[in-house]
């Protein structure tokens, strides 16, 4: 994704014209993969990094739990990148460095926490001296599964072991996802078999959690039902799967 610079009276004059919400600011630094699974047991691993830019930016990088007004300084997440700052030239690559500081966490399932790569642009391009810019830097943030040794279940069985409940509670009728897997599932999508529409487009439930999702109270009420679902594995690659409901006890 390239970082959107563009002359200020461009700017307002694309704003103006209604066009510039389609020419959105794109992350020009790209990771091999769009999650990172790290094994709390080998304490280090790396990440390569490739800069897709025509031009060289500034990367801070830190590890939170995913709030979105965290910032280096407050982070309290066991991971820790090395560098947390660097230069990257135009479509060059580096190997980020992650390490586990060996703070304790839970054994019995994986945790969840997420990478930072903000991006900084240079303040000043090939431009003419009298053109106003803006320059946009990016954010973006990518999963980080910390896993411990010895779970009872492989990660490849997530998909067969979700559970989905459809509950039509009064006032609120809704499809509950439950996952009895240590490991964390990601779904890109959901809907039923029977309607074309999703229920939702993304969700992510925690080991041994479970989820709610709203649903229309025609398809609470259903005899029978079946879910569709796309989950992430930990390549993120994805696998379409679907699993019959359960009605939920009252």
């Amino acid at each position: 994704m390239a970082i959107l610079r563009m002359p200020f009276v461009r700017i307002l004059f694309l704003l103006a014209m209604g066009l510039f919400a389609g020419r959105a600011a794109f992350a020009g630094v790209v990771a091999e993969s769009t999650r990172v699974v790290f094994m709390a047991s080998a304490g280090e691993r790396s990440l390569q990094l490739i800069n897709l830019n025509d031009y060289p930016v500034v990367v801070e990088a830190w590890v939170d739990d995913g709030e979105l007004d965290s910032l280096p300084e407050n982070s309290r997440a066991p991971i820790i990148p090395l560098p947390p700052i660097f230069r990257m030239d135009p479509h060059g690559q580096i190997s980020l460095r992650l390490l586990y500081s060996g703070a304790p966490l839970p054994k019995d399932r994986e945790s969840l926490f997420w990478l930072n790569l903000y991006e900084i642009p240079p303040t000043e391009l090939d431009r003419s001296s009298d053109a106003a810019t803006l320059t946009v830097a990016i954010r973006t943030q990518m999963k980080v599964f910390v896993r411990p040794q010895s779970l009872p279940v492989s990660s490849s069985e997530v998909a067969t072991k979700l559970e989905f409940l459809l509950d039509n509670e009064p006032g609120r009728p809704h499809l509950t996802v439950k996952n009895p897997t240590p490991y964390f599932a990601n779904l890109a999508k959901l809907q039923f078999t029977h309607a074309a529409e999703e229920v939702a487009e993304a969700l992510t439930v925690a080991p041994y959690d479970d989820a709610d999702v709203d649903i229309k109270p025609e398809d609470a009420a259903r005899a029978e039902a079946t879910a569709a679902f796309t989950l992430i594995d930990d390549d993120g690659n994805t696998e379409v799967r679907a699993r019959a409901c359960r009605i939920a006890p009252r």
